[in-house]
């Protein structure tokens, strides 16, 4: 079963004020203005394009879509797949427009396979189905331009067996293909393993990002161009032992990491010029590094207890001493 994280934001800060800046000039402070959401089984959501989404009975006869909106209100989406049996929900994603996009499988009663993208408007009156098998999408994620980024393996219908391990295709909402790219040489097994299980897929407003299963981060250009490979901190040797991660509109890019001893560690941002990480300060009380769930514009959205998402803006200088 995939796992997933998110994030949310306040309004942008002013022409990018802190644009630029490292780590060690700014920090993250909170609004002190929380959201509440519905307790959630099972999934974990992510914020995307203003809004949290995710899925209920995610591998399930009827997997139900939802979405929460700044305010904690909550909607429900039945996903429909006509004359399955089965269907399987693997990533849900929110466009700027409020559209949703899931991508998973579906098993009909006569046992045929399909896998899927599906677009569904904002209004929830249409859906749009597109059969993509062979392609198998592990992961969305929804541009500026309200088009569709997906990544997974391209199988053999016949055997099932991954073909190629890795391929980032961009499709239109409406559901046609407008461009693939394999990507070859990732993290594991020498480029041969299928790191898009599980992994995240993320849009700002000029690039795609996408944090593999393996942890290894690879940006593509909208034109489906690999721009960039950086590794991941040397702490944190797979998905699972993140706390999340997230890109903001301004491609500031945050992952957390799970503390092994009492008390919060701070998120770390990558130094794409030198290939490293540094920690950025957050208030003490803050576990921001455990869920970090996703950037909506310069503002992040990390995961508190007891169903609460806090918000937290970008402030120049280092904290007062105490």
């Amino acid at each position: 079963m995939h796992s997933r994280w998110t994030v949310w934001a306040l309004p942008l800060l002013a022409a990018g004020l802190l644009s630029g800046q490292t780590s060690a000039q700014r920090r993250l402070v909170a609004t002190g203005d929380e959201i509440a959401f519905p307790s959630l089984a099972g999934h974990i959501p992510r914020w995307t394009s203003g809004r949290l989404v995710g899925c209920d009975e995610c591998q399930s006869g009827a997997p139900v879509l939802w979405s929460v909106d700044r305010q904690g209100k909550r909607e429900d989406v039945l996903l429909e797949v006509p004359g399955a049996n089965y269907v399987s929900a693997w990533d849900v994603a929110s466009g700027p427009d409020g559209a949703l996009v899931v991508v998973g499988f579906a098993i009909s009663g006569d046992s045929r396979f399909a896998e899927f993208v599906n677009w569904i408007s904002p209004d929830r009156k249409r859906q749009v189905l597109t059969r993509v098998s062979p392609y198998s999408p592990c992961a969305v994620t929804v541009a500026p331009d309200g088009t569709i980024w997906t990544v997974g393996p391209m199988k053999d219908e016949a055997t099932m067996r991954d073909v190629d391990s890795n391929v980032l295709r961009h499709y239109s909402p409406s559901g046609q293909l407008l461009a693939t790219t394999t990507i070859r040489s990732t993290r594991r097994f020498n480029g041969l393993a299928n790191v898009s299980q599980a992994s995240t897929l993320m849009a700002s407003n000029d690039r795609i990002g996408w944090l593999t299963l393996a942890c290894e981060y690879i940006e593509f250009s909208f034109s489906a161009v690999e721009a960039g490979r950086y590794n991941c901190p040397s702490q944190i040797s797979d998905l699972g032992k993140a706390g999340g991660v997230a890109l903001s509109s301004a491609n500031d890019l945050l992952i957390g990491g799970k503390p092994l001893g009492a008390g919060p560690l701070a998120p770390l941002e990558l130094d794409r010029a030198t290939d490293t990480w540094g920690p950025v300060p957050v208030p003490d009380d803050s576990r921001v590094s455990e869920g970090v769930l996703g950037f909506d514009g310069l503002t992040l959205v990390a995961r508190r207890p007891v169903g609460r998402l806090q918000r937290l803006t970008w402030a120049q200088g280092a904290p007062a001493l105490p």
